[in-house]
């Protein structure tokens, strides 16, 4: 089903399905990570998704996003498992929502000291806590932590990770502030960026899917969004992989742009 958004104005549609998307890997996913049993799942997503509903309508809690595992389909993902589990490698989540992929890489080995990740809402961190049950783990670690993408002094501040996990970030910003936080999102790695967002066949801005201004988000096209980062960083950091996915979902086609970024040594 669409819903429209009572926090903004009525061209801003925000999709929304009632049912958790759950399957046998997510059930066995959470009842290993979070004890969570099969019969206790779907009530539990759908009080969390409530309370995060309540807080914004972001169409990512509305399709429930926040616990889909796709990030497992990015060409990179079994190289930076690998990396952190042998070489000690460090990973950066920006703009982590939920956390629920630094769950999944804890879940698939990679050490909690090596992970961190951010977000500029700490509601949605604590509503992580509350998600997967382990907010004493969490802060013992000091895993998340609220933070800004254009604040400088923690962009001073922050140990560069070998890998920064974007993902849904990049396209909630205009055409020309995308530019700005692809250099920025450098700072934070040593070596590759990689996630996925929103993508069109034909490059195009768009209006932003909530909130009440006339903010608008830039969807890329595979060799616009690699034009981007080239003009971005002088050359510095090119895109390795980049692909439209076409995903049929609650009746809506959505393109995915999925991404990976190196920095040129």
């Amino acid at each position: 089903m669409t819903m429209w958004s009572t926090k903004g104005k009525d061209r801003y549609p925000v999709r929304y399905t009632d049912e958790p998307p759950i399957n046998s890997y997510l059930q066995t996913f959470f009842e290993k990570y979070a004890s969570i049993s099969k019969t206790e799942l779907g009530d539990h997503l759908l009080k969390i998704r409530e309370n995060s509903w309540n807080i914004v309508n972001f169409p990512c809690i509305g399709l429930w996003y926040f616990i889909d595992l796709s990030i497992l389909k990015n060409p990179i993902y079994n190289e930076v498992v690998d990396r952190c589990k042998n070489d000690g490698a460090t990973l950066i989540d920006f703009a982590c929502c939920f956390g629920h992929d630094i769950r999944l890489w804890i879940y698939d080995g990679v050490p909690i000291q090596q992970l961190r990740g951010y977000d500029i809402d700490s509601r949605f961190i604590e509503q992580g806590y509350q998600l997967f049950r382990d907010e004493k783990l969490m802060k013992d670690n000091h895993v998340f932590q609220s933070a800004d993408i254009f604040d400088d002094q923690f962009l001073e501040k922050v140990q560069p990770a070998d890998y920064v996990h974007a993902g849904f970030f990049i396209h909630l910003f205009d055409e020309k502030t995308q530019h700005d936080v692809c250099r920025r999102l450098t700072r934070l790695s040593k070596n590759a960026i990689f996630g996925r967002q929103i993508g069109a066949v034909i490059p195009e801005e768009r209006y932003l899917p909530v909130g009440t201004t006339d903010a608008k988000m830039m969807c890329h096209s595979p060799s616009s969004f690699a034009n981007m980062w080239n003009e971005a960083t002088n050359g510095q950091w090119k895109v390795e992989h980049t692909n439209i996915e076409e995903i049929e979902q609650y009746g809506n086609l959505f393109q995915m742009l999925i991404f990976v970024v190196r920095k040129i040594n």
